[in-house]
């Protein structure tokens, strides 16, 4: 089966969509549908190992190499339902041709992105992404737009700069140690010494601008708080997840071995992730602030698991991008449907929503359990499996951790309290507040079931992650 069609099929609908008028918003939805009907489709290749396309001459030693594994695979999936996700979410909104194809343009370079095996093909996807988020952040983001999209503009950009700079560096010196000129990521290896060192750093820069690492974040709150919520649902849901991804698909593979020597100092910067995040949720007033410095807390799970090069912490590690992107996808659009209510984001300008809006209270509370972990929800196995494996490499970082899960609790907790069943104070908005539609509700309980299925029975997603994370196992 051919996985140009999976990429270039949201191209296309996004272009349909532009010359679509009022229609849009449908030719965009059947095509996110189309698109993740047929990334369904392509499971029994991707689990036979078998899924590979392009090929063809080179130019500059880059060659059009695509290939699909159970990585590849689920980030794939998440991509293409959190893009339908994000529409259905922004059904209500009256929003013009642009808006709707920018989403499957977005969603087609990330698609690209997870499957491609050429290093200047992943770069180029990798740079793309960040156009049309850059336009649904500045062009129908909140009051302060312009400025968030330009402030993830310059940081991702410049990310992408150490990025490219590195790829070079790395190409240029394997060249001349194998004689042969090539991007291929499956024969690529870094230079050892200094120069191998100084490559990975600067490669190692433009995944950690992405991720977010601490302190290369200040641009994410600011990007969710102004972006429109089907915007900060691909955000947390999709693009954090490209620089963990960058360190499994591309770091990790061309230096092992400095990935192994260094893992205390980079394992230290996501334990600060965890700790440094959960206490900036702790101290917002905003709900979409909150949920932003959340998830610096649990991408920085995710690098704890990924970096212990355990089976487990790989796994878990792996599982949590999937997690995460579900849970702050539910959120985010939780979030939306509420703004979209109140026009307000305070957690004073709530209360007592519980008696008003029971179905907003029950999936919030859902969706704010799975994202501290509670057994039995997804953000249990993946954090869990996460701090396992990092407890058997370092363990003083899973106490990190640890204590990172424990303070979640205490960011998420007394938000919730205080919207939902605490009394309103002054000026409070909530009697303008009305409960989620049959639309809204069908959607959060998919998203829901995802997060339980996950939580109850991970076995299927953990064996499709195997094969190609614990290739990493040393």
């Amino acid at each position: 089966m051919s996985l140009t069609a999976l990429w270039l099929a949201p191209a296309l609908g996004g272009a349909a969509a532009l010359l679509a008028g009022r229609r849009a918003r449908w030719v965009a939805l059947l095509a996110a549908l189309a698109t993740l009907a047929y990334a369904i489709s392509l499971a029994p290749a991707a689990r036979s190992g078998a899924a590979a396309g392009g090929g063809g001459f080179a130019l500059l030693g880059v060659r059009y190499l695509l290939g699909l594994d159970g990585l590849s695979l689920a980030l794939c999936w998440l991509t293409a339902f959190l893009t339908a996700a994000s529409l259905l979410g922004s059904w209500a909104g009256e929003f013009p041709p642009g808006f709707w194809a920018a989403f499957l343009f977005m969603e087609s370079a990330l698609l690209g992105l997870f499957l491609s095996r050429d290093l200047f093909l992943f770069f180029v996807f990798w740079e793309s992404v960040l156009v049309p988020m850059f336009f649904i952040i500045g062009l129908w983001g909140g009051a302060g737009r312009r400025h968030a999209a330009m402030k993830f503009f310059l940081f991702t950009f410049c990310g992408g700069i150490f990025l490219l700079l590195g790829s070079i560096g790395a190409v240029t010196m394997y060249s001349r140690a194998a004689g042969e000129l090539t991007w291929d990521l499956a024969r690529l290896k870094g230079p050892p010494g200094a120069a191998g060192t100084l490559i990975f750093i600067g490669m190692a820069l433009g995944f950690a601008v992405k991720i977010p690492i601490v302190p290369l974040h200040t641009w994410l709150p600011d990007a969710h708080t102004e972006a429109p919520a089907a915007g900060s649902v691909m955000l947390a849901g999709v693009l954090l997840k490209m620089g963990v991804y960058g360190f499994l698909r591309v770091l990790w593979p061309l230096f092992p071995e400095l990935t192994w020597s260094l893992m205390p100092w980079l394992g230290g910067l996501a334990a600060v992730n965890v700790v440094y995040g959960a206490f900036c949720a702790m101290a917002q007033r905003d709900l979409k602030r909150l949920v932003a410095y959340s998830s610096v807390a649990h991408l920085g799970f995710c690098m704890l698991g990924v970096l212990s090069r355990t089976p487990e912490g790989l796994l878990g590690g792996g599982l949590q991008l999937l997690n995460h992107g579900l849970t702050t996808g539910a959120l985010f659009l939780l979030l939306g449907f509420l703004y979209e209510r109140g026009h307000r984001r305070g957690l004073s300008d709530y209360g007592e929503l519980y008696a008003r809006a029971p179905w907003l209270t029950f999936f919030f509370g859902f969706a704010f359990m799975a994202s501290i972990g509670l057994p039995g929800l997804n953000g249990f196995v993946g954090e869990f499996m996460s701090l396992l494996g990092m407890a058997r490499a370092l363990p003083i970082l899973a106490v990190a951790g640890v204590a990172g899960v424990t303070l979640s609790a205490a960011y998420v907790l007394p938000a919730y309290q205080e919207v939902f069943w605490d009394a309103p104070g002054p000026g409070s908005v909530s009697p303008s507040v009305t409960d989620l539609g049959g639309r809204e509700r069908a959607l959060l309980w998919l998203l829901c079931g995802l997060m339980l299925a996950i939580g109850l029975y991970p076995g299927p997603w953990l064996r499709l992650l195997q094969p190609a994370l614990l290739g990493l196992v040393p």
